[in-house]
Formats: structure tokens, sequence, C-alpha cells
């Protein structure tokens, strides 16, 4: 079984109950096929709540860190509560997007505090497709919509989405490969925003 600890060990500002958070990674791990071998760190930034979701998935070695925004496992209609379905799904992806980078499928990928937007975008695609075959509670029209904000609103997106999406073994030179075709197909300005990441968050 997978070692999990959950950092802080008891929250304080937000009303999650750590055990079930825990009980929540052990059930998404079995359901993704997650290593046995695997020590894993969760950490939850309790400070940013809702709408402020964001994650972060670091391999070092044999060990993985997941960082999560206390609002990607807040409940959208009661603040501060925890949303076990929405907890187990956020679970589920950064795990799955572990379970590639310890694969080597994606070892070349940058770091997530580096990942491009875009690519980040098509990487969640495939995640969610594969979590929504596994029977996690994914929302597929915002992951739709988030990806065409990224990737553009054209049909080499939409086919794109549709071979992401249904795909089973991406690796990191096929996103390259899919990011250079949505490149090439969509011509509009890149947008400048702050991604929801670790470290810009921090700055803010």
């Amino acid at each position: 079984m997978t070692d999990f600890a959950l950092i802080p060990e008891q929250f304080t500002l937000v009303e999650f109950d750590a055990a079930r958070v825990l009980e929540l990674a052990h059930d998404a791990a079995a359901a993704v096929g997650f290593p046995d071998d695997v020590d894993v760190s969760i950490e939850v930034d309790e400070v940013l709540p809702a709408p402020l979701n964001g994650s972060q998935v670091d391999v070092r070695g044999d060990r993985v860190e997941l960082w999560f925004t206390g609002g990607a496992f807040e409940d959208t209609h009661r603040g501060r509560i925890l949303d076990e379905e929405l907890t187990r799904t956020a679970l589920g992806a950064s795990l799955l997007r572990a379970k590639d980078r310890l694969s080597g499928a994606f070892a070349d990928a940058p770091v997530d505090a580096e990942l491009p937007e875009r690519q980040r975008a098509i990487w969640d695609v495939y995640t969610d497709g594969r979590l929504a075959r596994l029977g996690f509670a994914v929302k597929e029209p915002r992951r739709r919509y988030v990806y065409r904000l990224e990737c553009g609103f054209n049909d080499v997106s939409d086919a794109e989405y549709a071979q992401c999406w249904n795909a089973e073994a991406l690796t990191w030179a096929d996103v390259k490969s899919i990011d250079e075709r949505l490149v090439a197909a969509d011509p509009r300005e890149r947008p400048k925003r702050t991604p929801v990441r670790r470290e810009s968050l921090r700055q803010t």
C-alpha cells in the first residue's frame, strides 16, 4: 500500500477531515493503479480557497510530492467544507500524472512549475479522459472549456481534444507534437495571465 503523508497533519483554517483526505488518497491510488512502493506527500495550502484551484506534481527520485490549493478540495457551494468527490478526483488526476512521470514516458517533461500552459492543458485532457473511464467524477465540459481557452477554438483543436481524451498511452513526445499542431492552427496572440502554480501564488 502506498504510504501517504499529509501536510498539514490537521487542518485549522478549513473544515477538512485529515483522516478522510488520506482515505480518499488511498482509494484514488488503488483506482488509478499507482505503484505501491512509491511514497507520496500531499501538501494542501489551506490559505488558498476556491476559486483558486491549482495543483502541482513533483517527482524527486522515488518519491512523489503533490501540492494543492485548498480550493481544489473545497465544496463550491459551502466554503471551507471538504467536497469528497472533488477531492478524490483531484487526487486521482495528480496521481495519474505522477504515474506518467514515474513510467518514463514523460521523463523529458519540464517540472510542473515550468510547464507551459498549453502543454499542461493537453496533459490534463489526457488525464481526465482516463479518469472518466475509471469512473471518477470528471467535469468534462469544464475541462473542454479550459482546454479551448489555451489551445484554440477551431477544428484542429477539437480533433486533438478528442484524440487526447480517448488516448490510453501518450508520451511527452506526443504532447509536444500535439502542441506544435495546435500552435500552427491558432494564430491568436497568447493571453497574458499568471498560471495557478505554487510559486506564482506565494508571490502574490
